[in-house]
């Protein structure tokens, strides 16, 4: 398995998609990943807060968008009430791993513990 980055539309709101299957009829496998949110930042390139994962013993991490709408600039304040937010909470990343290896990650749902 590859280093996996992944943007996440809604990183408060949990999302679960049931029934999910491949074209073949089998039913996808889900898996769990518990991280902790390493950092909370602006990324200028898409206008997007994403959070920031630690990396597991393979060196895979998340990159989990936080905010729904993109802004043109960052807000410094807005920015630190999402760092005391989120930074240093764990996570809980139910996702389905590709089938084949130019396939994205298909996270099903983020959990805030």
């Amino acid at each position: 398995m590859k280093k996996f980055t992944v943007l996440l539309m809604v990183f408060v709101l949990s999302l679960m998609v049931s029934g999910v299957t491949m074209a073949s009829g089998t039913e996808q496998e889900s898996k769990q990943a518990t991280m902790t949110v390493d950092k909370v930042y602006y990324m200028k390139g898409s206008g997007y807060y994403v959070a920031h994962t630690t990396k597991d013993e393979e060196g895979h991490f998340w990159v989990l968008q936080v905010t729904d709408i993109a802004i043109p600039k960052e807000d410094k304040s807005f920015t630190e009430v999402l760092r005391k937010q989120y930074q240093g909470k764990q996570v809980v990343v139910t996702y389905a791993e590709p089938l084949n290896d130019d396939e994205e990650v298909e996270i099903w749902g983020v959990k805030l513990k």
